[in-house]
């Protein structure tokens, strides 16, 4: 009998937190996701030292994350990788940078909100564009490998550390201590980070890119991930559509030097 009376009351508290919704929409920072700087496959033969500088110049389009929409923003990002000599060439160090700003609306997209979280979206501070800003940081080693001539593989694993601010950041901190929205991380926080990449050479240098980064997260549910297609041409300039969990689409277009 109290075996049935416990069933009993988690049916109905699922039912009730079915009918009411009172789920709290969890919010992220934008700089949880992957910074955008993509990985130049190595253009110099197998022994040989490269060392590449790349710059990046990145926009979206009206895109969407979690529980955030209309998101407008741009910015850049340089990346700085060394690949040794000898039978380590494989091996590369990377760091990158990047930082960017726009705007944004708060929404309701992950998952059902609230019925107070709804009702403030109907109003006018629900309504309004929020600014945002972030600087991002990037640590990776990793080993790039050439099969045959004209197919590359490659995979990397470090550490990206990102600071926001900007009104999204500081209305999400209000609203949760008001106990509208869950936040999952910090204005200011770090995450292990790791990518993996493979695509066709062609010509002397150029080559095209399959990417996959994800920065994880101790909820499964808030990790970010970005996956994307570069083109890279042999004079160095190169151009990636791509898409991540806080920034739907968005177009990077950049160049890089090879030493």
């Amino acid at each position: 009998m109290r075996t049935n009376n416990i069933s009993l009351l988690l049916i109905a508290g699922a039912t009730l937190l079915t009918m009411t919704g009172c789920l709290a929409p969890r919010m992220q920072s934008m700089g949880s996701a992957p910074l955008p700087a993509f990985h130049q496959p190595k253009s110099a033969p197998d022994g040989e030292k490269q060392i590449s500088l790349s710059a990046e110049a990145f926009g979206t389009f009206l895109a969407a994350g979690q529980n955030v929409e209309q998101v407008n923003a741009g910015g850049g990002a340089l990346a700085f990788e060394f690949h040794p000599a000898g039978a380590i060439s494989p091996l590369f160090m990377n760091a990158s940078v990047s930082g960017f700003a726009g705007t944004l609306q708060f929404g309701c997209n992950d998952m059902p909100c609230s019925k107070e979280y709804n009702a403030w979206l109907a109003t006018g501070d629900g309504d309004d564009d929020y600014t945002f800003w972030n600087i991002q940081e990037r640590i990776l080693a990793g080993a790039e490998f050439n099969l045959g001539s004209h197919f590359f593989i490659g995979a990397a694993g470090g550490a990206q550390f990102y600071q926001g601010g900007g009104d999204y950041e500081s209305k999400r901190d209000r609203m949760e201590k008001a106990g509208l929205v869950k936040n999952v991380d910090e204005k200011f926080d770090w995450k292990p980070t790791a990518s993996l990449w493979f695509g066709p050479r062609f010509g002397e240098g150029g080559a095209i890119a399959f990417e996959y980064t994800v920065n994880f997260a101790d909820n499964v549910d808030d990790w970010n991930a970005l996956l994307g297609i570069s083109y890279f041409h042999p004079s160095g300039f190169h151009g990636t559509v791509f898409t991540s969990s806080t920034t739907s689409f968005a177009v990077s277009l950049g160049k890089s030097f090879l030493f």
